[in-house]
């Protein structure tokens, strides 16, 4: 299960990176993703990306559901550099997109 979390941690990156300098919804990220992944293993690997501020979180109001969130994430330079191979994570195992 560790490597197939590096792995999707890698992946997720490698996304964002892609999608740099635009910033990305978490239902976008979870919809490129949940065919091969489940809900929790993708939220679990965006959160230890925020965590390691690899990549920015930033939750708004719902333009137009009350009372619910949307989180949105954009790959931070340190991120861009574990792409590149400047920075090494044993929890990211580096992919290319």
């Amino acid at each position: 299960m560790r490597v197939k979390s590096n792995e999707l941690r890698g992946k997720i990156l490698a996304f964002l990176r892609y999608m740099h300098p635009d910033s990305v919804d978490e239902q976008v990220v979870v919809a490129v993703y949940y065919q091969y992944y489940k809900h929790k293993e993708i939220i679990s690997a965006i959160e230890y990306l925020a965590d390691r501020h690899y990549i920015s979180k930033i939750q708004k109001p719902h333009p137009y559901k009350e009372g619910e969130n949307i989180r949105i994430y954009k790959i931070m330079p340190d991120g861009i550099d574990v792409c590149e191979g400047i920075k090494t994570d044993a929890g990211i195992m580096k992919v290319d997109w």
